[in-house]
């Protein structure tokens, strides 16, 4: 057990478990806790004690509520490079997940949100309850869905951008039809399905998958799969103008508390965001996984000056006025842009799948 970096470890049967553990934050991830993460999988791999691994949560609220944006706003303002170590370091993290030798199992009870949402869409088994909320709601802080939500909302078509845009949040139910889980487990049986899994002989892919599926229940109906038809009669255009439009001009009444209410969301977010976060969408359902994180690399490294990240986080976070000012010039971003677009572009034509 270790509690000093917000993660409590043990090793149980043939089970290497992690649990976030800093649930004052909803296990917001510190870089102190990605660094764990790393330490710990680097001491697992070749321990033969350790059969597969299990990342799970110690609150009953939430899995992961994102990345530490305080964090990253104190490095910025203080004038050092620290937040761009911390995406580094958080980069370096979910690639070794994902390409861990073992299989990794999450266990979601409760929000999944942005980086929570990458770290789980990284490991190998993904369990959810019903008490599960997934979102990215980066553009809320004036940033864009990252950890890999290029790649993994952008597979999802006008439902991935609808995400990306508006940050609402989906159930469990929805997060199995879209198959970013993989299974439904309830709640109150989460506690069991570990002790079964640690009291297991064996813990390879095959024989996970028979212990949890003896778990499982039918969730549910979801919500979101009724809906898609409409999301993507609203969020099938291929630019930010003809999407809100779109909305705006609803024709169904049925439909237009929704729409209403979706148009609302995009207008309060900034334009730079809403942009960005489309652009990415639109270039990621071309891309292979490990471009999409190099594009989204790319852009963290300038996003803190020249985006309204710091902005969103100050007014939502820090003076809490609610009241962000977001900015109207983005040309000095779309400079930037322009020089990093075409070499995305050129990606996009050579490492299609």
């Amino acid at each position: 057990m270790s509690d000093e970096n917000n993660l409590a470890i043990r090793v149980q049967g043939r089970l290497g478990i992690i649990s976030l553990d800093r649930t004052s934050h909803l296990n917001a991830l510190t870089l102190r806790m990605i660094q764990g993460i790393q330490s710990q999988l680097d001491q697992w791999r070749h321990d033969p004690a350790v059969q597969a691994i299990l990342i799970n949560s110690n609150s009953p609220k939430a899995f992961c509520a994102g990345g530490d944006i305080r964090y990253l706003y104190d490095s910025y303002q203080a004038g050092n490079t620290q937040y761009q170590d911390f995406f580094a370091t958080e980069y370096s993290m979910l690639s070794t997940l994902r390409n861990f030798p073992k299989a990794v199992i999450v266990m979601m009870d409760g929000y999944v949100l942005g980086g929570g949402f990458g770290l789980t869409q990284a490991c190998h088994i993904k369990v959810s309850s019903e008490k599960s909320r997934f979102a990215m709601p980066e553009t809320a802080i004036g940033f864009f869905p990252d950890v890999g939500a290029t790649h993994f909302l952008s597979r999802l078509d006008d439902v991935g951008i609808y995400m990306a845009l508006t940050g609402e949040q989906i159930s469990s139910s929805d997060a199995l039809y879209l198959d970013l889980v993989d299974y439904h487990v309830p709640s109150e049986n989460f506690a069991e399905l570990e002790t079964a899994l640690i009291a297991a002989p064996v813990l390879n892919q095959i024989e996970i998958q028979k212990i949890i599926s003896a778990y499982i229940t039918h969730p549910v109906e979801s919500e979101l799969q009724k809906r898609a038809d409409l999301i993507s009669q609203h969020f099938g255009h291929p630019n930010l103008d003809e999407i809100e439009q779109s909305l705006a001009h609803a024709s169904s009444a049925t439909d237009q508390e929704w729409a209403n209410k979706m148009l609302v969301i995009l207008q309060q977010r900034p334009v730079m965001a809403k942009q960005t976060s489309l652009k990415l969408q639109q270039a990621g359902q071309n891309l292979s996984l490990e471009k999409c994180m190099q594009l989204e690399r790319d852009l963290q490294d300038v996003w803190l000056e020249q985006g309204d990240f710091i902005e969103g986080v100050r007014a939502l976070i820090i003076d809490k006025d609610k009241n962000p000012q977001w900015q109207t010039d983005n040309s000095k971003f779309e400079k930037t842009l322009e020089k990093l677009w075409p070499v995305w572009t050129q990606q996009r034509v050579e490492n299609t799948y």
